[in-house]
């Protein structure tokens, strides 16, 4: 990170403050918020709390309490639940059943591939099942069927937020490379048209008529729009695009396109599978296939440091269902992990806590400063503490007085709103916890009264707004490491 100086304005404003004020207790919030005044921020559009990990004791406090938009930031709090909930050694399984006998290679039963809501699943996991498929000697099924009951399917995460965003997919216990796919187009005289692939690490597959693309007219807000249901994976192209073009589009329908991709992967294995239907994988069912996923931990780690929201709403909806022993839809099951930190930390107040879902993909969601240095505090003191701080992503600059400073954070970024939370590692050995956020909630309610769920672009006015409270978040970092605000 570069640290950015002063504007003008902050400059002037902070040589006004009288001497006295920089030396009495409320000298670090009075300098925040002349600093946030110079910046074009009012003194109710940012807070702040720092705490001491070893004994709580407060380092820096700004309106602590004010409820913020959390964005990203609400993974903090869907992880460190599901840590301690599932433990950090819990893996996912998908499995591959058959019911019937197995006559000279055909299945005269069903063949059924089972979710268990991996959310690292990918091409070459289901082509090494399709291997094993053909290991066990079958080389054609009478039925086949994949089994999503373990978890509730939804066919994107957010209604609020750009249909063609892939950071927006389906999510659902059958998900395979994070429920996007690439689409190539070319627009020509014929108008455009598009193709799409999958693709991981070891395997690119054509999906063919899986998601299907049609030509669309000049209304189109924008390069892609959704023709029908979010579950039909099937999309307009605007005649705006360029003459050829690949970009990444969710997919609405995950179990569904994860079985026809293994259909095709066992095709390629000399395996024959007919067209694949929901069903559910008996318990009598004989297992001849597993894919087991990496543990928790480390699904967390590349969970946290790539910002993944699929894979932070699969993790949450595990979660919520071991402690119910049952299925929730997203809003559910934030709740239920909401309500599992209110019991778990009772002491703490949870006024205005509110998750829509588990990856922070919601202006409704709402979180105190105080509250996710509480969680973040807990996961300190619990004896998993220090492997949680270690999942968070590392960050290290050279603060103006020359100083290193060493941070361990999420953030969280959307039009007029941002956050950040975690750790700062002092060079004394010492460990402040923290969360900062910026919000201008009259902005962002105007940018949701006017949305268009076909429109996938960042707010231009958003910009200037995100530069300007992203200098000023480091310099309140810097401050608390290295102890020039206290």
């Amino acid at each position: 990170m570069r640290f950015a100086s002063l504007t003008l304005a902050a400059l002037l404003a902070f040589s006004a403050l009288p001497a006295a004020a920089e030396d009495g207790p409320a000298a670090a919030p009075a300098k925040a918020i002349v600093l946030g005044a110079g910046y074009g921020l009012a003194a109710g559009d940012f807070g702040y709390f720092v705490v001491d990990v070893a004994d709580g004791s407060e380092v820096a406090e700004l309106n602590a309490d004010l409820s913020f938009i959390p964005a990203s930031v609400a993974k903090i709090p869907t992880t460190a639940a599901s840590i301690e909930i599932l433990g950090e050694k819990h893996h996912f399984d998908t499995t591959v059943s058959i019911e019937g006998d197995v006559v000279d290679g055909v299945l005269d039963g069903t063949l059924t591939i089972r979710g268990g809501g991996d959310p690292s699943l990918t091409g070459d996991d289901l082509k090494a099942l399709a291997r094993d498929i053909a290991k066990s000697g079958i080389k054609k099924a009478v039925a086949f069927h994949y089994d999503a009951t373990g978890l509730v399917e939804t066919a994107q995460i957010s209604a609020g937020q750009p249909q063609a965003a892939g950071y927006n997919p389906g999510v659902g216990p059958l998900s395979v490379n994070y429920n996007r796919i690439r689409v190539k187009w070319r627009n020509d005289a014929k108008g455009p048209a598009g193709e799409a692939i999958t693709v991981s690490d070891g395997t690119t597959l054509p999906l063919g008529a899986m998601i299907r693309f049609a030509p669309g007219d000049a209304t189109l807000p924008g390069p892609f729009a959704r023709a029908g249901q979010a579950s039909e994976d099937s999309w307009l192209l605007s005649p705006t695009l360029s003459s050829k073009g690949e970009d990444w589009l969710p997919i609405g329908n995950p179990a569904l396109v994860a079985a026809q991709m293994l259909r095709l992967l066992a095709a390629e294995e000399g395996v024959i599978l007919p067209e694949p239907k929901p069903g559910v994988a008996v318990a009598a069912a004989k297992e001849i296939a597993r894919h087991q996923s990496g543990d928790l931990a480390g699904l967390v780690r590349e969970t946290l440091r790539h910002s993944n929201n699929m894979a932070a709403e699969l993790i949450g909806l595990a979660a919520s269902r071991k402690l119910g022993n049952q299925a929730h839809s997203l809003d559910e099951s934030a709740e239920a992990l909401s309500t599992w930190w209110r019991k778990r930390m009772p002491e703490v107040d949870w006024t205005g806590f509110s998750l829509e879902n588990h990856s922070g993909l919601s202006t409704k969601s709402r979180a105190t400063p105080r509250q996710v240095v509480a969680m973040l505090t807990h996961m300190a003191g619990e004896p998993d503490g220090d492997a949680f701080h270690d999942l968070l992503r590392a960050a290290s600059w050279k603060a103006p007085n020359g100083k290193t400073v060493n941070i361990r954070s999420k953030t969280g970024t959307i039009a007029y709103g941002r956050g950040l939370a975690g750790y700062i590692d002092l060079a004394d050995g010492r460990q402040l916890a923290f969360a900062v956020f910026f919000n201008d909630l009259k902005k962002r309610a105007a940018l949701d009264a006017a949305f268009d769920p076909r429109v996938d672009a960042i707010e231009p006015a958003s910009r200037p707004w995100r530069n300007r409270v992203l200098r000023m978040e480091e310099m309140l970092i810097n401050g608390w490491a290295t102890g020039s605000w206290k």
